[in-house]
Parts: C-alpha cells; structure tokens; sequence
C-alpha cells in the first residue's frame, strides 16, 4: 500500500515545488504530465482516420517550426522571467523545431560511450567536474523557447492537448504565462492539457529545457550527447468527452488460423457532460479498405469510462484474484490474413466515438496485424513457426540534424534494411520515433522495443537502488502504453547495459502482467547457473564462435567487468548447455567500427546448427558521424573529440553497416549475403545439368512466389542462362534442383566455368522492384580447359646488361628494367616508349616488402590488441637493409636478378630474397621468399608493395570481386572478372584505415585508358590492393579530409593478409585468418599488356623457357 501511495504522489499533478530542484530529484519525474498513451490522432469523421493522415485531421495543429530560443551554459544565467507574456523576445535569434540546440551553435557536441558528460553524483548534475570536461564551463545547459500560435476558431469550447513527442532532457512548460508542467524522460511523449490557460485567437508557449537532470543517469547511451526538442511538437482538440487511450489485441486461435480481435478503450470526460447515450463503434478494413463488419462492433460508452458503473462490469474488468478479462469489444474473425515480417498484411481498425444524436464526435484509427508471439522448446514463433532474428541495431541519428530524424530518412533505412534481407532491428537503447512503428508495421520488421535506461556509467548501482524504482519503472511504462498496438513489437527490452537488480524485476514483473502476448528481453540479467526467470530470451554481447582466436585472450576475474571486456561466452555452446527452453539472442554482436564485420558466415553456420540460437542484432545500422566543416570549407564526417569536447570516445561512434549519409559499405553487401533466406548446395555436375539442393530458411514463405534464375558464364562471357519453373519449396524444407543446359565443350586456356544461381522478386514491393535479388550462389564448373598458349623467348634478341655500383639495367627488345642495388628493387620498368613504375620525382621513398596495414578500428580495439603489438614491434617502420643485390645469367638467355633484405623490427626480423626473373620479351617472373627470425607478433601483412605511373588508373582482376574483400569477409564476393579503376578502389571510412583489399586474385592488370600497362599473374592466388595511398597515408591521418590522394598507384600484392574480426568491441580474428610468423613465398610474373590485346588471354600464357 505505502508503494501505491508513493506512486500516486509522485504522479499528482500539483505536487509541491521544493528546495531541490525537479531536475536534480530521482523522486519527481513529472508534473501535470497526463498517463502514457498509444500513439494516435482524433479525426473528425470516419473516413479521415482511415486514412490516418494526422495534416489531413481539423483537430490537429502542428507546432514544428521556428521558436525563438535562447541558451545559457549554466542554468543559474537562464532567464526567469521569459514565460511571461509581457516579455520582450524580439532581440532573440530563432532556432527550427524539431532540432538539437548544439547543431546550431549553441554549446558543445559531446560524444561519449560508456560514462557521464558530468561530475558522476547521483541525482545531482551540477557538481564541479573535472576542469577538462566540456561540461565545466557547460556546467548545466538550458535552452528557453518561446513561440505564439492561433487557435482554429473551431476549437473554441473544446478542450486542447499540448504533445512534445521528444524533449532531452527535462522540460518545463507555460501557456499564456501560466506554468502548465513538467516532464523528463527524453524518449518518450509527454502531454499536457492546456484548455484551462487558453484564449480564443493568438496563445504564447514557452518552454525551458535542461540538457541534463537526474534521469541523465539513466540515459548513458552510446550515443552523442545532444539536447532540445528533437521530436514533433503539436497540439490537437476534443470534445469534452473522448477517447484517451485504446489497446488491441490478436488472439490466434490453436491451429493460428481464426482470431479473436479484442480492443480496450479507455473514455474520458470534462466538465458536466455525462455519457448516458453515448457509444463506441469498431470497424475493421481490410488490406484494400473494405469493411470486414457488416455491422460495427459497438458498446456502451458510460460502462467503457465507469468502471465501478455496477458489480459485474466491476467484477469481469478488474476482479479480486485470476486475470481480468481483457477487451471491452471483442470479434471472431475468420481466417484473416496474418503479419509477419515476410508477411506484413495489416488491417486498419478504425474506433468512432458517437454522441446521443448518433453523430461521431472523434474517430481514431491504428493499424492491426493478426499474429501470435511465443515461445516453445527453446524457439521463438511467430504464428507458430520457429523465426530466426536477422538483426541490427539502429540509433536515431541523422549527420546534419543528429537526432532529430526525418521521415524520408526513415523510409530509407527501411527500405536498405529490407533489401539487404534484415528481417529484425532492435531500437537501441530508447524507444524510436512513432512514424518508424508504423513503417515496421507496413514494411515488415521484428521490432524489439528498448525501454529509455542505460546507466553505464555507474553500471548496476542504480538497478538496486529504491529511490530510482519509479525512474526505472516510469520508463518501462511509458514506451510499453505508447507501442502496445503494433504488430511489429514482438519483444519488450527492460533497458541496456544497467546491471540487474529489483528495479528491473519490477519491470519484468509490470510488462508480463501488462502485456502477457510479448517476451521480456534484457542482456543485462545474467547469473550463474542461469539468467534469471525474469527474461525468456537468453541474451548475450559479442559471443564467440566455437574456433580459436587470435586475441584478446578471454577476460577474467575483474577483467571481466572492465568496459572494454564483454562476456564473450561461446555461443554455441550456450545453447547446448541451456535447458530452460529459452532461446539464445545475440542482441549486439559483430561490432561494425570501420573496416569490419569479419566471419559473420560463421556465426550463422553455428546459428543455423542449432534451433535454440534465436539469431542477432549487428551493431549497428549506420555510422553516428556528425557534418562538420574541415578547415577549407569543406564537409567531413565528425567524431567524438572533434568539437573540443571532453571527455570523449572519438571514431567508437562510427559502428555502422552504412555510412552516417546511407551510403553502403562493403559490410552491407556481405550481411545481405550471410542474411539471405535460400541456401544452395552442389550435388552433381555433369556436361549436360547440375543438381543443387535448395534450404527455405523463411519461416513463413513458399518459394514458388519468386523467380529463380541460372546462367554459366566464363570470365565475362555468359554463356547460357534461363529462368525455371517455379519451385514449391515450404519453409524450412529441402529440395533437389536440376538445371538443364548444353554442353559448354573445351574453354580457352585460363578461363574458369561459373554456374550461378539465384532469386528474384516478381512483383514490386514497398522497397524494391521487380527482379529484385536477395538469395545467390554462384558455383565453380569442372570443365575441360584447351592448352595453354606455349610463349618461346629464345628466339628473340638476347638481353642486354649493364652493371655499375648502384644499378642494374636489363634491356631487350622494346623494353628495359633497372633496379636499384642500394634499395634492393625495381626502380624502372620501361616497355616501348611507356614507363610502367611512377617516375623518381612522384615516388616516396619506401621498402621494397610490406608487413604492415593502416590499423582497421578492429586492429585498434579497445584495447589496441592487435595495433599495439604492432607498435610495440615496430612493424610500421623497419629498418631495411639490402645485404645484397647479384646478377645471373642462365642457358636460356634470361637473366636472374636475385637481392636479399633485412626487416629488422624491435625484437625480431623479416629476411625477404627476392629474385627477379627477366625474359627476352620483357615479362618479368618474381619469386619472393619471406623469413622470420626472432620474437614477432602475429603480422598485419606479408607481401611486397610498388609504386606505379598514374596512367596506369583502369584496373581489371579475375579474383573475389567486385568490392573489397579480406579473408574472412569474402562470401558477398564472388570469383569472377571485374574492372574498375584505382580511384574506386578507397573506401572512405572516416577515419582512415586499411582499405581496398581484393582476395583470391589470379591475375590483376593495370592498364591506361587505351588498354595498354601491366598483368600481374600469379601461380596461387593471392591479396592485392591497388590504391592512390601508401599504408603510412591512410595511418597517420584521422580524418578523411586529411588525405591527398597521390598520383601514382600504389600496389600492393600480398601473400596473405590478416581477417578482419570483430575487436573494436568484441572476439578478435579467428587464427584461421591471421598470419602467424612463419615463412612465406609469392611467386608473381609481371607481363607486358599491349592496347587492345585480351588480358585473359595473357594472363594464361606459358613460357617454355626455364631459369
């Protein structure tokens, strides 16, 4: 009871002013703000809530724009007088609504991950920090707005509702001069009735709002620290009677075909007005806005608003013990079409309020999808079928208005998610703006709803903590009450990274009562031997995969609590070892800081083997970069530190599968690939079909509906394509593919057969259009091969050498090497008239091998586990000595250039021989040996680096294409034929770092624009990159901006290159994709490529000359 008491005092509107200010109180979260309700507009008529379209509503007025405002560093300097209505605004600049106050120039950016922007004091925000934080000046930030609005003329006698969908981080309002309330929580509405301080005509609001309060402490999100009303502001009438609030729901009955449509509104009443008469109408549309009633549900209104009106109704709403019977309107509706995200059919139900004339006085609509939530053996079903959650993470956040986000910009993230196959996206770590509900809804994603509480920064202290019970729970309260209706919310998430404690019991204790149709979710309660009975998923952060690492090591004792350290359990043992038939979540895994997400395929392989793993969430969507204008003028993507602000995380806000501006990255392609719903597996080939087992991975979805096309290609060639017949393949089933096709007979030399496969979309959808594809495979065909084109040299002119103490200069027809004896490399490749490597005056003086890559974010990591022992061993500058350099002259002709080299590093070296075979006719076979010696760590690299013409821009390779690839984030890359340019090659992360990497490279050829240059051929594929920076460029800058690209190309071939892992925050490389010390070969022919001439043709050669 005193619990109950303490609620409703801390809820009175009224409730005294005392000496510690509201923002600095955890017990006072709000004056005057009215209960949380579901997201919804009144309408007029009928017609106009079936259509939802809030500008479309008469009773709606938005209140976006210009404000003026006014903004002080410390809220002892704001101003206390400006609510007044005599007061003077007119020397105030103007700022737009919805906006974050510090994106136009009033105070400081701060980009933070984990820990508070201010001196830590619980409930205090004010205290005297550290003298280099940014918030010692910016002690306590408070932005004054003011604007006026008219009062449609109709809305005279009625009553208004003033509705800030998004303030951070506490607020305080007036009308007209008169303190109307006050809210805090920043990522959920709050919503004042106004009536009492209006007038007819001309109204003036004004609002304060604290960057920080109290309910800061729940609020330490990795996120940039922004302020200000960032979402909508309108206001809207009603009559004095209305509807406050509605809750529906969809029971599927036990074959999950008929359902049971239950609706719980709530009536509210003003004044003198009694309901005697009044009633409430339903009426449901279908996908095409035809009435599924023919007549409209309908109920008295006085037994809906009453709920003590007489014993029964008392009895079966809210009865003493067992469960009160949930929907004061109820409906069987036969067979409706259902939602799931493969799925999403909706209907719209639309609730007409009707006075005692029978006409409506407010109607209201939402959208209704039929489907069933559970939880059986472990599985999470929708519908009764076992679902896989193919996840990411999403903040708000937009570059040039931070969190203020548009809805064109949400349309675009869904409709980019949707393509690349993402089936989930969790709302990390607060609830969204209502419009992206909606479009989960009509799009179709799994929506798992994060409640507003993060305290990181004190990590569980307050989840124990009684004092901040209702903080916590209010929270809870006001996301589940405002999402309730959305079909797309299948889960409810108590929070992020808070600790566990009663606090968050109580939560779990409120939704499960509130909300029995949704699962409860929350990573942070774990314990041993099992998590506790308070969540039904099993969640945990970056898991490992079952195959060794590289590094860091797994945390222990107090390593394990330090930041940088998640639980990295293995995953699929986890599952194994679960016996509580609750599934397994991975709600953050394959942290995308930067040049990242490697082995995703092997996460899902160990997904797929088990039924328990539910699946996961990458973290996350899209890089959290803010525009900035770099010293000329220009736009670069800022992070954490850019703004002076302090303390800060830097590039750690950078985590994105897309860029900040949407843009893709290689990582979209490859979770795309992982992500896709069909999997393929050769069976047989034969010169006449192939068969290919085909797995439906939909859990809802026949595949008859999609078009599957093949086609065989050589090279660039195809050869033969079609389409086939529809396949009628359930979900989760097998089945055998034949594809029929005529014999392709013998292919030239060097070309490979490729038989790929793949579905399309036939119709057009929401996010695509027809021929859309989202499930491929392509497959090497054994074929026979005609012999390869035999290339003589000992019928051309012998070569010519010239020797001196410096230089070595091989000559023949047409062509001259020379290389440097002091460097130990070739210093000029001249065919005809063309010099093939950058001229003396563009060349940066550089070693001839290169065991060093610019640190991806993921060789950084948290603790610079990979990046730090590279420092530590000085692989980024070794000290290079040339201990020789000879020349040999075989039988055939050919003359041998062999030089040997020490890398000598901190405590170990590398001796690289490289011996430089040059044939009459200019081709030059380089086979280079790589040696350790003494105490090394696991490399970043090993191969030799060249720096060419700038002519030399357009590039052609047969490898893994066409996107950069590394060794373990390869699969969206298919062996083939692909051109580009060098140029194209850089992907521009915003912090610099290793990029433009191609595996499984055959042969690579940089040509000019007239086709004539280099091909690089190799006897094993091997790692190239050709780019317009050198490793030290794209290491020693820290922005984009900062880099100049250079002239020449700069290649780099690779015996191997090192994966990318997951370490920013997370498991590292696994070791079947480092490079560990041992020794190496790459064996490469560098060959003349005339204009015109077929580089296929070329690459295949054979010379018959030996050494």
């Amino acid at each position: 009871m005193a619990y109950c008491l303490l609620w409703m005092a801390l809820s009175t509107p009224g409730f005294a002013h005392t000496a510690q200010p509201d923002w600095e109180n955890e017990q006072v979260l709000q004056r005057n703000r009215l209960p949380a309700r579901a997201s919804f507009i009144p309408f007029a008529t009928s017609d106009q809530a079936l259509d939802g379209n809030p500008q479309d509503s008469p009773r709606y007025l938005s209140l976006n724009g210009d404000w003026k405002f006014h903004w002080v560093p410390k809220q002892e300097e704001r101003p206390v007088d400006f609510h007044s209505s005599e007061f003077d605004d007119s020397d105030w600049p103007t700022i737009p609504i919805p906006s974050n106050w510090e994106l136009h120039g009033y105070g400081t950016p701060i980009y933070i991950s984990a820990g508070y922007p201010f001196r830590v004091d619980p409930p205090r925000v004010t205290s005297e920090p550290d003298p280099k934080y940014t918030s010692f000046d910016e002690r306590s930030p408070v932005g004054s707005y003011r604007r006026e609005f008219t009062l449609p003329k109709e809305w005279d006698d009625r009553r208004v509702f003033l509705h800030f969908a998004g303030v951070d981080s506490a607020f305080y309002v007036w009308v007209n001069g008169h303190e109307v309330g006050y809210s805090q929580g920043s990522r959920t509405p709050a919503e004042f009735e106004i009536t009492s301080w209006l007038r007819a005509g001309r109204n003036q609001i004004a609002v304060q709002v604290y960057r920080w309060c109290d309910g800061s402490y729940l609020e330490d999100q990795d996120m940039w620290r922004l302020s200000g009303i960032y979402r909508d502001v309108f206001v809207y009438s009603t009559a004095a009677v209305r509807i406050s609030d509605f809750a529906v729901r969809t029971e599927l009955d036990s074959d999950y075909e008929n359902a049971t449509l239950s609706i719980k509104p709530e009536i509210d009443i003003s004044g003198s007005e009694t309901l005697e008469g009044w009633t409430l109408h339903a009426q449901l549309y279908d996908g095409v806005s035809q009435q599924v009633f023919d007549v409209p549900m309908k109920h008295n209104a006085t037994a809906i608003a009453n709920r003590d009106f007489d014993a029964g109704i008392l009895n079966e709403r809210t009865p003493q013990r067992g469960l009160a019977k949930f929907g004061w309107l109820e409906a069987k509706i036969q067979n409706p079409d259902k939602w799931t995200a493969e799925s999403p059919n909706l209907y719209r139900l639309v609730l007409s309020l009707k006075d005692p004339r029978g006409l409506v006085v407010e109607a209201i609509g939402c959208d209704v999808g039929f489907r069933k939530i559970e939880i059986h053996d472990g599985q999470l079903l929708v519908n009764g079928q076992p679902v896989r959650l193919r996840g990411v993470n999403r903040h708000e956040h937009q570059p040039e208005s931070g969190h203020t986000v548009s809805f064109s910009s949400m349309v675009q993230d869904i409709q980019l998610m949707k393509r690349a196959n993402i089936n989930a996206v969790r709302t990390s770590h607060y609830p969204n703006d209502p419009r992206w509900y909606e479009l989960c809804n009509r799009y179709g994603l799994y929506v798992m709803d994060e409640a507003n509480i993060e305290t990181h920064g004190v990590r569980g202290l307050l989840a124990s903590d009684p004092r901040w019970s209702q903080a916590f729970l209010d929270r809870a309260i006001r996301m589940a009450e405002r999402d309730k209706n959305h079909p797309s919310v299948i889960c409810w998430s108590m929070g992020n990274e808070s600790g566990y404690g009663p606090n968050f019991a109580a939560i779990s204790g409120w939704l499960h009562a509130f909300d029995p149709t949704r699962p409860v979710h929350y990573e942070g309660a774990q314990s041993s031997p099992t998590d506790p009975k308070t969540v039904d998923i099993v969640s945990r952060f970056y898991p490992r995969v079952q195959q060794a690492y590289l590094q860091p090591p797994l945390p222990n004792g107090k390593q394990q609590e330090r930041a940088e350290n998640a639980r990295w359990e293995e995953l699929l043992p986890l599952a194994k070892s679960s016996t509580d038939g609750r599934p397994v979540l991975m709600s953050e895994y394959c942290h995308a800081m930067g040049n990242a997400v490697g082995n995703l395929a092997q996460y899902w392989e160990e997904i797929y083997s088990h039924p328990q793993l539910l699946g996961g969430f990458i973290w996350d969507w899209a890089d959290q970069g803010l525009y900035r204008k770099d010293p000329s003028g220009g736009e670069f993507i800022a992070y954490g530190g850019d703004f002076g602000d302090y303390p800060n995380l830097k590039a750690f806000c950078l985590n994105g599968i897309v860029f900040a501006d949407r843009s893709l990255t290689p990582k979209y392609y490859e979770m795309k690939k992982i992500y896709q719903p069909v999997s393929f597996s050769p069976m047989r080939f034969s010169p006449h079909e192939t068969t290919v087992r085909l797995l439906n991975r939909f859990a809802h979805t026949n595949l008859q509906q999609f078009e599957l096309r093949w086609k065989l290609f050589s090279g660039g060639n195809g050869l033969q394509s079609g389409s086939l017949d529809p396949v009628n393949l359930d979900p989760g089933k097998e089945a055998i593919l034949t594809i029929p096709f005529s014999e392709v007979g013998i292919l030239p030399a060097g070309e490979s057969l490729f038989l790929r496969i793949s579905f399309h979309s036939r119709e057009k959808t929401q996010w695509a259009d027809p021929g859309h594809e989202f499930a491929w495979e392509q497959f090497p065909f054994p074929v026979e091969h005609a012999p390869a084109l035999q290339v003589s040299t000992s019928n051309l002119a012998k070569l010519s050498v010239i020797e001196s103490a410096d230089e070595i200069v091989v000559s023949g027809k047409d062509f001259a090497a020379k290389f440097d004896r002091n460097q130990g490399k070739l210093a000029s490749l001249r065919y005809g008239e063309k010099e093939i490597l950058a001229t003396e005056a563009s060349k940066t003086s550089h070693s001839f091998a290169q065991y060093f890559r610019a640190p991806t974010d993921n060789d950084r990591g948290f603790g610079k586990w990979l990046a730090k022992n590279w420092e530590l061993a000085g692989l980024a500058a070794p000290v290079c000595s040339v201990e020789f350099c000879d020349i040999s002259e075989s039988d055939t002709g050919n003359v041998m250039v062999t030089t040997r080299s020490n890398y000598k590093f901190h405590d170990g070296s590398y001796q690289h021989v490289s011996q430089w075979l040059v044939q009459r006719d200019g081709t030059l076979e380089l086979e280079n040996t790589f040696t350790p010696e003494g105490s090394l760590p696991p490399l970043p690299r090993v191969g030799v680096v060249l720096q060419l013409s700038s002519e030399l821009e357009k590039l052609h390779w047969f490898g893994h294409g066409p996107h950069e690839n590394y060794v373990d984030r390869k699969d969206s890359c298919p062996l083939g034929l692909w051109s580009s340019t060098v140029s194209h090659q850089y992907v521009p992360y915003p912090r610099p770092q290793e990029t433009g990497n191609k595996e499984g490279i055959r042969w690579l050829a940089l040509t000019d624009d007239a086709g004539s240059g280099i091909v690089v051929v190799a006897d094993e594929p091997f790692a190239a990159s050709a780019l317009h920076f050198t490793v030290n460029d794209l290491a020693s800058a820290s922005h984009a901006y900062q880099l100049q690209p250079r002239s020449e190309v700069i290649l780099s071939l690779d015996a191997r290159q090192c994966g990318l892992g997951n370490s920013s925050c997370g498991p590292g490389v696994l070791k079947r994709f480092a490079v560990p010390v041992q020794t190496y070969k790459l064996h490469v022919s560098i060959r003349r490529v005339d204009a015109g001439e077929d580089i296929s043709t070329n690459a295949s050669r054979e010379y018959d000359s030996a050494k």
